[in-house]
């Protein structure tokens, strides 16, 4: 078995119990969502949808990967760049996974499920319908890369200074941002132009080169990083 194969197996092994955890998680939100919507009557219940729930799982990959993972792998003889690479190729699948999962389920909600409950979708919330099945997956694709890519920094980094610092930072600017009219101006702006962009080829770039911002600074501290 080549050693990509070995990461991707190692992997799923890793994220396995999450993995079911989630899978309980929706199996009972959808049970729950039933009942509401029987007792409510037809049209009345609105959820999100199940597909966006589970595609937080991303947030768990980037977290689990970065965490123990790392030192498993390197315990097991691959190298940093051997595990960082592997990792690299698990969030791709992953990423464009999810946006073809989100894709597929969005058509169900719109030919079946909206004739009985409306849900909200981030697909609709951000308006990434508007590209079409290509778009979408496209749009997607950096949204999820972006989301992956900044939790690995963030917990690469978390045992060097220069990781705290930046946890700091980011810690402190979410109150600070919110809190003062013109800085909420900025970040409402900014959220609008990353997320909400009425351009494809703007909004993927933007997530796509923040991205990849990112997974060089995770790097870097997967290079710096020990074992203990």
């Amino acid at each position: 078995m080549n050693k990509p194969s070995v990461m991707m197996r190692a992997s799923y092994l890793q994220l396995r119990k999450h993995l079911w955890i989630f899978l309980i998680i929706i199996a009972v939100n959808t049970l729950v969502s039933v009942i509401v919507s029987l007792s409510m009557g037809k049209g009345e219940n609105t959820h999100v949808s199940i597909a966006n729930i589970f595609t937080l799982l991303l947030v768990v990959v980037g977290t689990v990967l970065p965490g123990n993972f790392f030192k498993r792998m390197i315990n097991l003889g691959a190298t940093r760049k051997e595990y960082y690479v592997g990792i690299l190729c698990v969030y791709s699948l992953l990423a464009a996974a999810f946006a073809v999962i989100n894709i597929v389920w969005f058509q169900v909600e719109i030919g079946i499920i909206h004739l009985y409950e409306q849900t909200f979708n981030i697909l609709e919330i951000f308006h990434w319908n508007q590209f079409g099945l290509v778009g979408m997956f496209i749009y997607q694709f950096g949204a999820y890369l972006l989301v992956l890519s900044l939790f690995t920094l963030l917990i690469s980094g978390s045992r060097h200074v220069v990781g705290w610092v930046i946890w700091v930072f980011l810690i402190a600017a979410i109150p600070i941002f919110t809190s003062i009219a013109p800085l909420r101006a900025i970040l409402t702006d900014g959220l609008l132009i990353l997320l909400f962009n009425d351009s494809l080829l703007q909004g993927f770039g933007l997530t796509f080169v923040i991205s990849c911002i990112c997974l060089y600074g995770g790097w870097w501290f997967t290079k710096k990083r020990t074992l203990s």
